[in-house]
């Protein structure tokens, strides 16, 4: 049932996803995407030819859905899956603000925050995904809590939201 939890998550958050579009590497330089959505990891950078020379792109910006814990109950025979998932948020763009800060890549990581927030969000006010998994508060009573990376490599930018996934069933 992870694994459907995973799947299901990255289909949500593609369809959720596809309008937006931020600024990403592509072939012909930087360009507006959609971010992608992953698994587990971002895949290696992509090779492309840039002015005649290879030069090493990365899969931004994107979404990587990670497995962090979980556990089963049991009530009268019955049993239910609770499944903590990180949500791995990365956004980028080389830009200077006028300041010379990176103002721009924060503004396309906040963005893609407030737009992954606003469609999981439904999962929590009685429209489980996939007529199964209910977004539920940690321990702290949080909803999709978020903290920033520690490293952010520029011209990079990252947050991840912990996400909390209650769901009927095993495997």
């Amino acid at each position: 049932m992870i694994a459907l939890l995973q799947t299901r998550l990255r289909e949500h958050l593609f369809q959720a996803l596809t309008s937006l579009k931020l600024l990403g590497q592509g072939p012909d330089g930087d360009v507006a995407t959609a971010p992608r959505v992953f698994i587990g990891d971002v895949p290696p950078k992509r090779m492309i030819k840039k002015d005649g020379k290879p030069e090493a792109v990365y899969e931004v910006p994107c979404v990587v859905i990670v497995p962090l814990s979980g556990h089963l109950q049991v009530e009268n025979g019955a049993v239910a899956s609770e499944a903590t998932m990180a949500l791995c948020l990365s956004a980028y763009n080389p830009d200077k603000g006028e300041q010379g800060d990176l103002g721009e890549v924060e503004a396309d990581l906040a963005t893609l925050l407030s737009a992954v927030v606003g469609a999981l969000l439904p999962c929590a006010q009685g429209v489980p995904m996939d007529k199964r998994f209910v977004l539920t508060p940690d321990e702290k009573g949080c909803m999709l809590a978020w903290v920033r990376d520690e490293y952010q490599p520029k011209p990079f930018s990252a947050i991840t939201i912990t996400s909390r996934w209650w769901f009927k069933g095993w495997e």
